[in-house]
């Protein structure tokens, strides 16, 4: 059977617009009401593929005083498996996550690559997903952002893979991914106050394999979940 879900674990963005803006909650009161009590809130769109996820989440500028560390958090792919180990959650379960050789933009901005290889537990047992993605952080971040990275998954073509792990075409779990990362200033914002960040996760994923969307949503959402809630709290 194939495998499913990408997570986000991006790269690059063909035709990038300048006035890209960051995004916004759908439904501001019930996602301040939910970050009011766990940090975090999720909006997802599952009426069909692609599925769409956006997290919204609050850190303390005390534990993260510049967005170039908050950023570089996500970048440090290599940390992956050990920030999902701190939540105590089998949604899911990484097998190899390291982060290449990074390349450079035409515009200078920094490519990192993200090698992937993890299984996400799904109601039909887990569906394993491996893949290269490529992370951009852009020159110009979005109207809105004081930092921006837009992923997308490499789908077709050998993809470099760390040394020992087998050759890889494409991507294995999911025929599309794309979506980005923006860090915003907490300033007159119902979400934050202005000692903290604000952090936006966005993402748009087709699977592999055909499930109804909402089953297929909520897996990505708790597999996303566990690795953004490891990465930044714990």
């Amino acid at each position: 059977m194939k495998s499913w879900i990408a997570l986000g674990m991006g790269c690059l963005l063909a035709g990038h617009a300048a006035a890209a803006t960051v995004p916004t909650p759908k439904d501001v009161a019930s996602c301040a009401a939910a970050i009011a009590e766990q940090r975090y809130c999720i909006e997802t769109d599952a009426s069909g593929f692609p599925i769409n996820v956006r997290f919204f989440i609050v850190v303390d500028k005390e534990t993260y005083p510049t967005v170039e560390g908050l950023l570089e958090k996500y970048l440090a792919f290599d940390q992956w498996p050990a920030y999902t180990e701190t939540v105590g959650s089998d949604a899911i379960v990484f097998n190899k996550s390291a982060r290449l050789s990074d390349l450079t933009a035409a515009d200078g901005s920094l490519i990192a690559r993200h090698y992937y290889d993890y299984k996400m537990k799904s109601p039909i047992g887990y569906q394993k997903v491996r893949g290269l993605s490529h992370n951009q952080r852009l020159a110009t971040p979005y109207t809105g952002a004081l930092g921006t990275i837009e992923f997308v998954a490499q789908t077709s073509g050998p993809q470099e893979v760390p040394a020992g792990e087998k050759p890889l075409n494409g991507v294995e779990g999911v025929k599309m991914q794309t979506g980005n990362i923006n860090a915003i200033e907490c300033v007159n914002n119902e979400l934050c106050s202005e000692d903290q960040w604000l952090l936006t996760y966005e993402s748009s994923i087709t699977p592999a394999i055909t499930l109804l969307p909402k089953v297929a949503a909520s897996s990505i959402e708790a597999g996303l979940e566990t690795v953004l809630v490891g990465m930044l709290f714990n």
